[in-house]
């Protein structure tokens, strides 16, 4: 029985004949119709639909006569608000009965209103299905249009050259005259002591500010932020103080005083210059989203959420997933610092209530370094650092990538990855893909005795301290040419200007990231590789926002022998957004505790669905597609219903 259904199905799939062969699909002539609640869903749930770049018409009534003469691709069900009664008339009765049956489908009809025109229907027996039937069907459709990348919005925005220029030169400050190379060597030896003079404090706050204005590459940007010359000003007469300052004191005091710098990577004496956005959430109420309004279930009622806070609920509301790995909405909030309890005001026919939301955070922490799992059936590969003294682990990591480059699904568990070096993000990218990723960042470097003292120093303690790590050595002979080549010409300067040329990299396995609050530097390099693939998905909470100021060079004060890790480069991503602090967004928010779980549970149950590779399903036309469409579906079923 299976071999003649599987006959059966080849031959409808290779007489599949076409309604009108002249029927042209574009992105111009073809748009998407559906009610607010598909929409939402299927934009908020969905990385593909996400990302179309067709217009997305939201109807109330019936569909808008300026929209009749063009192609048509309808996202519901015909129980659905408004297009179900247009995707009724389309349909045949039995069509209809059968999207009843927790089934979804795509139907291919004429277009009443034009000739030479379409409709597609894709609808599921509930938004899930819906928009199941949306990914496939338009995956489906675009498989032979002439133009398919003019259907996708990029999950990157690509700026002029000039612009990405101009932006980036109000960035650049060029220092002065420098001092010399012996007064920028450091004592690797040396240790913090407990105290220091007044007049010691002094000096040092006059080199640190040297150092700011001739080798950190956030200064111009900063600038903007604050006032240097005023913040050194203020520390010095902070210092009039007293005559000895501890160097926690000390320390403290800077760090009061350049509280507008704000560097994942920027180090003076004991502080570092960061504070997270974290994500603090709270899922007690699990929402849904009809027609704009959220609603959750509570005391055997349906509650639709008109306030929090007094403000629309829309900002503190984040798509996520349960524990059944349902999509559902969660209510949140990115601070810095822990929020306040919000109030939700919400309805129930004549009823009012308010409720008190506190706010929690996760706390994931591993021990794992790498890992090679599987989860029902789904691949997991984990890798929480990219330092080159974890070598034989990174190892591992990079040869995961062609045995798994033909799965349909993978995740990729980086949460806690807490940076190193990009090469090895782009190695696995690459081997993975068979496509070279473009570095993602607008990338210039200053170039100064400074700078370059400063990376010497950086990779002679590295040197002192790995001996047998040969790369600090080579990067170290690196830097001491490069300061040979410098001091032929004398003058900072900034390097040429790069900018990437982002292309989609074409992948067929779904690949679901999982991120958090600690994945930084070249964990969120690698997320720049990743985001160049199709198919990718990122859940968890958003990134540590640590790679606009990178990489980091090393400095010395000279009486409190205080480091100073100052960046040497700014990486401004594709969008020319600076994302320091706040990091990388995800598609879905979910706890980092617990986004595995969630996600293999999303996988089972169709949230998350794998992608029908584009050159698998026939090429599109106005034609038979319902029978053709409906009977490889029915036939499905059957086989499945009969086990075989």
């Amino acid at each position: 029985m299976k071999r003649i259904l599987t006959i059966l199905i080849a031959v409808l799939i290779f007489t599949y004949v076409p309604l009108n062969a002249d029927i042209e699909l574009t992105a111009e002539n073809t748009v998407v119709i559906s009610n607010e609640t598909d929409e939402s869903f299927c934009r908020d749930f969905s990385i593909s639909l996400k990302r179309l770049s067709l217009e997305w018409i939201v109807i109330e009534s019936e569909i808008p006569e300026y929209v009749t003469d063009k192609n048509m691709i309808i996202v519901g069900g015909p129980n659905a608000e408004y297009t179900g009664d247009i995707v009724k008339r389309v349909l045949s009765w039995s069509e209809e009965r059968y999207l009843r049956k927790n089934q979804y489908a795509v139907f291919e009809k004429e277009n009443p209103w034009a000739d030479n025109r379409v409709i597609y229907v894709c609808a599921g027996s509930d938004r899930l299905l819906t928009k199941r039937a949306a990914e496939e069907g338009i995956s489906y459709i675009m498989q032979n249009v002439q133009d398919p990348e003019k259907w996708i919005v990029y999950p990157f925005d690509k700026w002029s050259s000039q612009k990405a220029q101009t932006y980036v030169e109000t960035l650049q400050f060029i220092p002065d005259e420098e001092l010399p190379k012996d007064d920028l060597e450091i004592d690797i030896e040396a240790e913090i002591p407990e105290y220091i003079s007044l007049k010691e404090a002094q000096e040092d706050t006059e080199y640190l500010f040297y150092l700011l204005s001739h080798g950190y590459s956030g200064y111009e940007y900063f600038r903007t932020k604050g006032d240097f010359d005023q913040a050194k000003n203020n520390i010095l007469e902070k210092l009039k103080a007293n005559p000895v300052w501890s160097t926690q004191d000390f320390s403290q005091v800077i760090y009061d005083h350049l509280s507008f710098v704000h560097d994942g990577h920027f180090r003076v004496g004991y502080h570092w210059y960061h504070t997270h956005e974290d994500f603090w959430y709270n899922a007690s109420h699990e929402l849904e989203k009809t027609g704009g309004e959220y609603t959750f279930t509570a005391d055997e009622a349906v509650w639709t959420v008109v306030t929090v806070n007094g403000q629309s609920p829309e900002e503190f509301v984040f798509p996520s997933l349960n524990a059944r790995g349902k999509p559902v909405y969660i209510l949140g909030v990115l601070s810095q610092y822990p929020p306040e309890p919000v109030i939700l005001e919400a309805t129930s026919g004549y009823e009012q209530k308010k409720l008190e939301i506190q706010f929690y955070r996760s706390d994931f922490t591993s021990e794992d370094i790498f890992s090679e799992d599987d989860y029902n059936g789904i691949p997991v590969v984990t890798m929480r650092t990219f330092f080159v003294t974890y070598t034989d682990e990174l190892e591992q990591f990079l040869e995961t990538a062609e045995p798994y480059k033909e799965e349909k699904y993978l995740i990729l568990d980086i949460r806690g990855n807490e940076g190193g070096h990009s090469y090895w993000g782009e190695t696995w990218v690459t081997t993975f893909t068979g496509e070279k990723p473009h570095w993602y960042f607008t990338f210039t470097e200053l170039v100064s005795r400074t700078t370059l003292m400063g990376n010497i120093n950086l990779f002679l303690t590295f040197s002192e301290r790995n001996p047998k790590v040969d790369i600090f050595k080579t990067r170290l002979k690196y830097f001491e040419e490069e300061m040979d080549s410098f001091e032929m010409e004398p003058v900072p300067h900034w390097g040429s200007l790069y900018i990437p040329d982002l292309q989609l990299i074409p992948n067929t396995t779904t690949v679901i990231v999982l991120t958090d609050k600690d994945v930084m530097s070249a964990g969120e390099a690698f997320i720049g590789y990743l985001r160049q693939m199709e198919n990718v998905i990122f859940v968890g909470e958003n990134t540590y926002g640590g790679i606009t100021f990178l990489p980091f060079t090393l400095h010395q004060l000279p009486h409190s022998k205080f480091p100073a890790h100052l960046a040497c480069s700014l990486h401004v991503p594709a969008d020319l957004e600076i994302i320091e602090e706040r990091g990388f967004y995800p598609d879905l928010w979910v706890p980092a505790d617990k986004a595995l779980g969630y996600v293999v549970e999303a996988v089972e149950t169709g949230t998350i669905s794998a992608q029908v590779p584009l050159e698998s399903l026939p090429a599109p036309s106005a034609g038979c597609g319902t029978i053709l469409v409906i009977a490889v579906i029915v036939l499905y079923s059957i086989l499945r219903k009969s086990g075989q």
